[in-house]
């Protein structure tokens, strides 16, 4: 670690922007091949989770949604094994969702190895809104 006025600072060669964009293009483009993978198979087996393509389909009769897959990691890695679409598409929906999430981790990684405690406290509490969003505010409503 570098000091520069008694801040720390990363190495040179450590571009964190660099790093964060290329977490998020990758992120993006993994998550669009596991959706894309997924729509194909749905075609190309004529089903998904035992449900065909008329009743996929049927936006009027929503009897598909998200009750209908398990979300345990032996319930995916099942649904992956079996080529099942909607696992896929699932699988990138959860890779979209992650990706913005590692970045701020990696930012709190930084911001502590830098000693920034004003970012470090800003990030923390981005990274608890994402959660508090996704995890408890689903529940109240």
């Amino acid at each position: 670690m570098l000091r520069t006025r008694g801040v720390r600072r990363l190495p040179r060669d450590v571009n964190i922007d660099r790093i964060a964009s290329y977490t998020l293009r990758s992120g993006v483009l993994l998550s669009v091949s596991f959706i894309i993978v997924g729509i194909i198979l749905i075609f190309v087996k004529g089903e998904a989770s035992g449900y065909n393509i008329s009743q996929v389909s049927d936006f009027h009769n929503m009897a598909i949604n998200s009750k209908i897959i398990s979300l345990s990691f032996s319930g995916i890695g099942a649904g992956l094994a079996h080529l099942d679409g909607f696992y896929f598409i699932t699988v990138g929906l959860w890779v979209l969702i992650f990706t913005p999430i590692s970045v701020v981790v990696l930012s709190i990684v930084t911001f502590v190895a830098e000693e920034n405690r004003l970012y470090l406290i800003m990030a923390i509490i981005v990274l608890f809104n994402l959660f508090f969003a996704m995890l408890v505010i689903p529940r109240l409503m």
